[in-house]
């Protein structure tokens, strides 16, 4: 083999790494209207310690949700979690969002300012998922 077709070869077979199985797959075949492929989620992580001392608390956070967040997006789901920051255990609220538009991640960063100004946090931790499928299943 000369110089040449070593070259191209080697372009191949690293250009073919770049090809993304799940989107082939999916433009082959026909999809259910409930599934839908590569989408963006959101997870966003409001932590309740206030670092000036205190932490927000169960009806604070639920005013919170409920005017702000319950407003801001059309579903999302929310989770207790346990996390670390600064060294430091923290409890914190974790807001998931799937199938994401532009507009969602936009009023997330918005809404983490929103919170982040509220409670004195030093930051929101807002982080974009990239998601292979989302498929929502029907009683039908």
């Amino acid at each position: 083999m000369n110089y040449k077709s070593v070259i191209g070869l080697v372009c191949f077979i690293m250009l073919s790494g770049c090809v993304n199985p799940t989107n082939t797959i999916h433009a082959k075949t026909s999809q259910p209207a409930a599934i839908q492929p590569q989408s963006t989620g959101i997870k966003m992580y409001f932590g309740l310690s206030i670092p000036t001392g205190g932490v927000v608390t169960p009806q604070q956070w639920q005013q919170f949700e409920s005017n702000q967040v319950a407003n801001t997006f059309t579903g999302f789901s929310v989770a207790d979690s346990v996390g670390y920051y600064k060294g430091k255990k923290e409890h914190a609220k974790v807001i998931t969002i799937y199938n994401a538009s532009a507009a969602d991640i936009k009023a997330a960063n918005k809404l983490g300012k929103q919170y982040a100004q509220l409670f004195n946090q030093d930051s929101v931790l807002v982080v974009l998922i990239d998601v292979a499928q989302i498929q929502f299943v029907t009683k039908d």
